[in-house]
């Protein structure tokens, strides 16, 4: 829900007055704000208001803000609305209930104003981009559940790793691999791990919250498949899947999900290393392309200014002789002498013509390689 100044409703529920006025003060001039002073307050007033996020403290009398966001997820009319909780706690246990109950991330007491106005952005930010792709994920998961059917699990899981195969990207591969769980019937968290160390991680609304990255990280120290009630989590090098709602009421099925869904993380794994390695291939492609080009303008100025040099000291030499010819004049020697001098300056000349000759035969292989490097340069980058 949006103002009518556009600004985005906030409602923040907690028990402690002073940290309600705390954090309307910090969030109040680029949202509106609104206060609970209790969960059940703030549960009524969030069906009220249908606000855009909520700041939920995780102790409160009566019930606690785990049980409230339970409660807020549960409710048709306001179940997408992102809760983060307000906690001094912010163990791994606490990071657990608050994604088993749906929650965004935690907000660590006491509050730093910069992270909290960061955090409220980015979830906004993220609720918004979900928000954009729901109606595609739903039409194209729709689409593929008609056309699955009739198939057999089998079937199904061979399917989804032929697509995956099509897949010319890493995002391509996280949406195919988020995708292929509701094929399965599950819901869960998909993380691709990227070169660089960045990362792509889908739920089924779209990016990740950071709770749920975090609990991902967690549980891949864990062995590879690691199951605790209805969470399962599969975990690759490069790929990580947690599954929230396993049917462990129906053992047989679960097992064969559990078989099914490791064959696709393997099969995802197996595919972004195919990836990763068709782009390191294309990078060192283009540096080897590069590096021609530049080899070849180099062996090209360098033919240029061999030639260049070897027709100005032709003309040098030419021009020694011609200077000397003119100063004999000057020197009193005898016809005879004058034709010895001259004899020794041509002798040593033809010595230097002779060996440029020689050198004109190796300039005009290198004009050749020169020209056949050219060639396939501007042939492969289309010129």
């Amino acid at each position: 829900m949006v103002t009518d100044d556009d600004r985005a409703v906030v409602l923040v529920v907690d028990d402690d007055r002073f940290m309600l006025d705390f954090i309307a003060d910090s969030l109040g001039e680029h949202y509106a704000v609104h206060c609970a002073a209790g969960a059940a307050d703030g549960l009524q007033r969030a069906r009220a208001l249908a606000p855009a996020l909520m700041l939920v403290d995780v102790l409160m009398p009566e019930m606690d803000g785990y049980a409230l966001c339970r409660e807020v997820k549960d409710d048709f009319d306001i179940g997408d609305t992102p809760v983060l909780f307000l906690s001094a706690l912010d163990g791994i246990e606490d990071r657990l209930r608050g994604f088993e109950v749906g929650g965004e991330d935690f907000v660590t007491k006491p509050v730093n104003p910069r992270i909290l106005q960061a955090k409220v952005a980015k979830v906004l930010a993220l609720q918004q981009e979900r928000s954009q792709l729901k109606s595609q994920a739903q039409y194209a998961t729709s689409t593929a559940m008609t056309a699955m059917t009739s198939m057999s699990e089998t079937g199904l899981l061979l399917e989804v790793m032929k697509r995956f195969n099509q897949c010319g990207e890493a995002r391509e591969l996280a949406q195919a691999l988020q995708e292929s769980l509701a094929l399965f019937a599950v819901d869960g968290v998909v993380e691709l791990l990227l070169q660089g160390g960045s990362g792509i991680a889908l739920n089924g609304r779209g990016p990740a919250s950071e709770l749920e990255i975090s609990v991902l990280h967690h549980m891949a120290t864990m062995d590879r498949i690691t199951q605790f009630k209805t969470r399962m989590s599969i975990s690759y090098p490069h790929c990580r899947l947690v599954v929230t709602n396993m049917p462990v009421d129906d053992p047989d099925r679960c097992g064969r999900l559990r078989d099914h869904l490791a064959m696709l993380l393997e099969a995802a794994e197996a595919r972004l290393a195919a990836i990763n390695n068709a782009s390191l291939a294309s990078r060192r492609g283009d540096a080897i392309s590069g590096t021609i080009e530049t080899l070849t303008r180099v062996l090209a100025d360098v033919d240029l200014q061999q030639r260049q040099s070897r027709a100005d000291a032709l003309t040098v030499l030419n021009g020694v002789l011609m200077r000397l010819e003119q100063s004999m004049v000057g020197l009193g020697l005898t016809e005879r002498q004058e034709e010895a001098l001259l004899a020794l300056v041509r002798e040593g000349l033809e010595d230097v013509y002779s060996s440029q000759q020689a050198e004109a035969g190796f300039q005009d292989q290198l004009s050749v390689a020169v020209h056949g490097l050219q060639q396939a340069v501007h042939g492969s980058s289309g010129r």
